[in-house]
């Protein structure tokens, strides 16, 4: 690239938020800098954020302006109650939008950007670019990490009407669209034709080798410290639960199979949840199932810290049901590159299911039947000598940095 070229990334969450689109909107910033782009950040103060990452700080070089994002929810309400208008066209706009489209014009005039990013499915992100881009002339490229709800389901008549408004604005005006999947690319091409067609790159999520290396960079200590009990055969999940998408009571349901057939007790086996709250919602269920001294949920941990955990343990576990059969979670591709033992209750039509299914030392199923077949050849793949199979998958193509190669690609052919 010969001469510099900047970016002005507009994404609600970015670090210290630990939520789940960090990593895909992390490297992209992160690869570009490294490239040679001067890298603007326009994003949300992190008060708004519900998880964060105590590790990060920002860098001398960095720079990342936060707006206020006050939470309707949470912040604005009076004992609890609020107009439900207020959450247009999310819980955070009110207040995230109008700072960030004020401060956006002032970094654009102080830094003539060349083109301007934003990161979806937060309606309000794509809405504060398409502001900008309207105001400037700027060429837009809009991300879509995920369908927006209305794709999937309903948020509300009302936002509903709102969400679809803004991705007409965004398909109309956008100078190029990425999709994290060919499915949810699809999905937008069927409904808005020529709009999609025309000018659209599907960038998957994948792994970032460069955070396995910061694991090198972890004390023995740090390494060691982890939930997991050595005499115990380990499964691990790391990231959120949704009782409709993401439930893991067919899990439950499979463990207590095991359980009454004595292969699993709570003296040989455990599964930890992390990052899925407390699991209160799924303690009634545990007792009933009897299984509730062999499920614990843990409290969250710094990425890199829930990496090495994926590393450590003996077996990891995703869920990702029919509702979002579309999507692919960026927790896969991590799953796959620590070269450990899977179980993936997944949907057989769906992305997730297609990906995973490809690899070896992945067991698939949705039904506890299934699942707790699945379990049984997990556990069999320890041997006596507590050693479990690492297996070697070929993950060449799901690099973070190529990625950003085709995002940084898409953007050279913009300016």
């Amino acid at each position: 690239m010969s001469a510099t070229k900047t970016v002005l990334m507009i994404a609600f969450e970015f670090p210290p938020s630990n939520g789940a689109s960090v990593p895909r909107i992390e490297s992209f910033y992160r690869y570009l800098k490294q490239w040679g782009w001067e890298v603007i950040v326009l994003t949300a103060n992190p008060s708004a954020y519900s998880k964060i990452d105590s590790t990060y700080q920002d860098g001398p070089d960095d720079k990342i302006y936060r707006t206020r994002a006050l939470d309707v929810q949470r912040d604005l309400s009076y004992k609890g109650k609020y107009f439900s208008i207020m959450e247009t066209p999310d819980r955070w706009g009110l207040t995230w939008i109008p700072s960030s489209v004020r401060v956006g014009a002032k970094l654009i005039k102080k830094y003539k950007p060349d083109v301007i990013w934003s990161s979806a499915p937060t309606p309000s992100t794509h809405y504060i670019a398409n502001k900008l881009a309207k105001q400037t002339g700027l060429p837009w490229v809009a991300d879509y990490r995920d369908p927006c709800h209305y794709m999937n389901g309903s948020a509300g008549r009302w936002l509903d009407y709102i969400h679809k408004k803004i991705d007409r604005q965004v398909m109309r005006n956008s100078a190029h669209l990425t999709y994290a999947t060919a499915a949810v690319r699809d999905l937008y091409q069927a409904k808005y034709g020529a709009l999609v067609e025309s000018k659209n790159t599907v960038i998957e999520n994948g792994f970032d080798e460069a955070n396995f290396e910061r694991l090198a960079a972890l004390s023995s200590l740090e390494r060691a410290n982890t939930p997991f009990d050595s005499k115990k055969f380990s499964m691990y999940y790391s990231g959120v639960l949704y009782a409709h998408g993401r439930d893991p009571v067919p899990i439950f349901e499979a463990i207590a199979m095991l359980n009454n057939d004595g292969l699993v007790n709570a003296n040989n086996f455990e599964l930890i949840f992390q990052g899925a709250g407390s699991g209160e919602e799924f303690s009634d269920a545990l007792i009933a199932l009897g299984i509730a001294d062999l499920v614990q949920f843990v409290e969250p941990v710094p990425f890199i810290n829930a990496l090495n955990n994926m590393t450590r343990a003996d077996a990891l576990v995703l869920i990702q049901d029919a509702r979002f059969n579309k999507q692919i979670p960026g927790k896969v591709y991590e799953y796959l590159r620590t070269q450990r033992a899977m179980l993936v209750k997944a949907d057989s039509q769906g992305a997730t299911y297609k990906l995973a299914s490809s690899f070896d030392g992945v067991e698939t199923g949705m039904a506890a039947e299934e699942l707790a077949v699945g379990i049984t050849k997990l556990i069999g793949s320890k041997n006596e000598q507590g050693q479990v199979t690492v297996y070697q998958r070929d993950l060449t193509a799901y690099n973070r940095e190529q990625k950003a190669r085709q995002l940084e690609q898409v953007m050279l052919g913009l300016v």
